[in-house]
């Protein structure tokens, strides 16, 4: 894992002094880091960044520096600009291949110049370079770029600004030239040593006609300061400061995010294309018709269990699995597919139907499972799903866990859109530096959705959030319809309909000449038997004028993502065009800029470097989450919460004792264990008496007496139900679907569920 902007890859190398092998045999130059400034305004559901490095060249020499840093794979790269001993060179977007070849003349002939552009495997890394920084000189690397933010199944508006960017596994069949890009001039290796510690500041403003309920972040201590009205907010960093060894986030709570949100920005009247005209932007959450869940499902959990993903990531991974299980619908079928450098099927000749013996089967899995299959070879588990149809008349569903440490990006994406037609993918990422390429960008190839989840975040609650979403009917025949004056001229962005998930936030764009009036708009579409119809009044539009054109850039972004997984002929024109009218970066167009008002320095190819190999970036994710789980789990490794269920917090875990032996166990205390009272449901949705004295620590005489019932078991059922009410009502949205199944069983079994629910409540409320 290595800081955040500091990740020397095929030029000279930048890395922390503590890090550096003092042994190698190669000239050290000094560049000193003396800030990184971050400022972020958020306005309603978007976001604009501006990252700002400060370097300064303590050689003798002239030096050409380049890094690599991670950004959201949904961001608009738009601005870059370099200030140099007062002198600001900005940069033009162009055809990526012209505007390297102005880089590399430019540096040859003593001018210093600028470089960014994104990664050729993965939309979610930029390589950024500095050609000829003069011996003495401070440099200044600004970066500019927007973002979406949606609401997430917590009800959290999202920002999260990448900071990690971890050592990412490359297959067998892509070689490292492939996804090592440089623009080096020639010479011998050197490092750059940051010797001293920098400053990381970032400041926040959130505006946007929302009232503000609180800002709060997963990782980090905030200083907020909200208004009068709660209407906006300044957040900075406590004076503790920033440590960039995670992605920074900022959690906000609206107090109404669900209610329907439609922006027009006004365009450029000088521009071409896209930003001539005006731009909207719809935030909605439409509504799907109650009864529009099915059984009739296929679904394939895919785990990751590199090792990459060991400690925190695959503890997660593990109660989520357990989770899932337990809340599987009868008459489904499934599958848990384990990966690494190799796969494993836990039904190796195909899903089978979910039942009372095949989740035993699938118990017995999750209690073994470890980081331990080596690297990530993502595509072939994949691969061997779509070697065989779907079940006939199931819908086919996949549920993939990583951390998303890849460089096959397109490949994985080209072969989960081929498929789109029969598999929905839905995808999760876990842990810092997760890549966004490859988690957002498979759901949006394979029509399903995605979450991003981060330490101390909830992974359960998002995983099932998605399962519902899975279990829901997919929705057809979508029309996104607008009643316009005058009619005509309205273009959606991109061309297709997005994907609608019920209650999900769903962000569209709609391209409008300047001069029509929008009156309405109307969402439609058939889930399973039934159709829907969402309408929004036009009036409610709140027309803005914004010079940064932040609508318009991310229209933009959303279309080049789309473009990005289709098969269709030509796109690179298309993405090219898009590109240079809206100076939005995508992989076939760059940023580039050349300080030709200053006198060439002297050129040096002494202070150039060939580097191909990947370099050491510090101290890895890995090796840190080990030392957090050895931290955490002290030395007992067969710890019933790992064998058995998985702590619902770390802070649940009794680390006080050592372990006599490996196989020594602690005692589960099940009323205040979520995950412990999960793993003691039944495959038909009910729990015993038994399993009630566990959870309650109430005596079986008085639970068996309390009132009368048709059947002891669905009694006891509901007092589980009662107390997963009272004691978890927080965590409802993970439990949620594993309740409906046990509803279901209280009904089966002839009792009246809300009699016995009541019943249940006050023999807890009572004792």
């Amino acid at each position: 894992m290595a800081p955040w902007g500091l990740i020397g890859q095929a030029q000279v190398a930048v890395v922390s002094e503590e890090t550096y092998n003092w042994s190698r045999p190669c000239e050290v130059h000094v560049v000193t880091l003396k800030a990184v400034d971050i400022n972020v305004t958020v306005r309603g559901f978007v976001a604009r960044v501006e990252a700002s490095l400060t370097y300064h060249n303590a050689t003798t020499n002239a030096l050409e520096l380049e890094f690599r840093m991670p950004v959201d794979e949904g961001a608009a790269v738009y601005k870059f600009e370099a200030v140099i001993d007062g002198r600001k060179i900005s940069a033009k977007c162009m055809e990526k291949k012209k505007a390297e070849q102005i880089y590399k003349d430019a540096v040859q002939s003593g001018h210093t110049a600028v470089l960014a552009r994104e990664d050729a495997l993965t939309a979610d890394v930029f390589h950024l370079a500095l050609g000829n920084l003069p011996e003495g000189s401070q440099a200044e690397l600004q970066l500019s770029m927007m973002m979406e933010l949606k609401v997430k199944t917590d009800g959290a508006v999202s920002f999260t600004l990448p900071t990690v960017l971890n050592p990412r596994y490359c297959p067998l069949d892509i070689s490292p030239s492939q996804h090592t890009e440089s623009v080096a001039q020639t010479g011998n290796p050197e490092t750059v040593i940051v010797s001293e510690a920098y400053t990381f500041g970032i400041k926040a403003k959130v505006r946007g006609g929302h009232i503000i309920a609180r800002v709060t972040s997963h990782h980090d201590s905030l200083n907020v300061k909200l208004s009068d009205d709660s209407m906006s907010a300044e957040v900075t960093q406590d004076s503790g400061g920033f440590k960039p060894d995670h992605d920074w986030s900022m959690l906000i709570y609206y107090a109404n995010p669900y209610k329907t949100h439609i922006i027009r920005e006004s365009g450029e009247r000088a521009g071409t294309g896209l930003m001539k005209d005006d731009l909207v932007m719809v935030n909605l959450h439409p509504e799907f018709p109650e009864e529009s869940y099915s059984h009739r499902n296929e679904i394939l959990f895919v785990v990751d269990r590199s090792g990459s993903m060991e400690g925190d990531c695959i503890q997660s991974a593990c109660a989520t699995l357990l989770l899932f299980l337990k809340s599987l619908p009868t008459g489904c079928y499934f599958n848990v597919i384990s990966f690494g450098s190799t796969y494993s099927l836990l039904f190796p000749d195909g899903s089978q139907e979910y039942t009372e013996e095949t989740l035993k089967k699938a118990l017995e899995l999750h209690g073994t499972i470890k980081a331990d299959m080596g690297g990530t070879e993502i595509l072939q588990p994949i691969k061997h799903v779509y070697s065989t149809p779907p079940k006939p008349g199931y819908a086919r569903q996949i549920i993939l866990l990583t951390d998303g440490q890849v460089f096959n990006v397109d490949q994985v994406k080209e072969l989960v859109s081929c498929h789109a037609h029969e598999t929905r993918v839905f995808a999760v990422g876990i842990g810092n530096g997760a890549s966004t390429a490859l988690v957002y960008g498979l759901a949006r190839a394979g029509r399903g959705r995605a979450e991003m989840v981060y330490q101390q975040d909830k992974l359960q609650l998002k995983v099932m959030g998605l399962v519902r979403s899975m279990l829901q009917e997919s929705a057809q025949d979508v029309k996104i319809s607008f009643e316009v004056d005058p009619p005509g001229g309205i273009k959606l962005i991109p061309k297709n309909p997005p994907i609608i998930f019920g209650g999900q936030h769903l962000i569209m764009y709609v391209r409008v000449p300047t001069s029509t009036e929008v009156k309405n708009i109307t969402v439609s579409g058939i889930v399973g038997c039934a159709e829907f119809k969402n309408c929004y009044n036009g009036s409610d539009i709140v027309t803005i004028h914004d010079e940064e054109k932040t609508l318009h850039r991310l229209a933009a972004r959303a279309q080049i993502n789309e473009w990005q997984i289709a098969n269709e002929e030509d796109v690179a024109e298309d993405m090219i065009t898009l590109s240079l009218a809206t100076g939005v970066v995508c992989r076939w167009t760059a940023l580039v800029g050349v300080d030709l008002d200053m006198k060439p320095v002297g050129h040096n190819p002494e202070t150039l470097s060939l580097r191909r190999k990947p370099l050491s970036l510090g101290v890895s994710f890995r090796s840190m989450l080990k030392k957090m789980r050895k931290k955490i789990y002290s030395s007992n490794k067969e710890s019933p919460i790992r064998s058995r269920v998985i702590a619902d917090t770390v802070d649940e875990v009794d680390t006080g004792k050592e372990a006599e032996s490996e196989k020594e166990h602690y005692p589960v205390d099940y009323g205040k264990n979520l995950m412990a009272v999960v793993s003691l449901q039944k495959f038909d949705g009910s729990w015993t008496l038994e399993d009630v004295v566990k959870v309650t620590s109430l005596p079986h005489s008085l639970l068996a007496g309390a009132t009368t019932y048709k059947n002891e078991t669905s009694w006891a059922t509901s007092v589980v139900l009662a107390f997963l009410e009272m004691k978890y009502s927080a965590e409802k949205d993970e439990w949620g679907l594993l309740a409906n199944k046990a509803r279901m069983f209280i009904a089966r079994c002839g009792d009246d569920v809300e009699v016995l629910m009541e019943a249940a409540r006050k023999v807890l409320a009572e004792n």
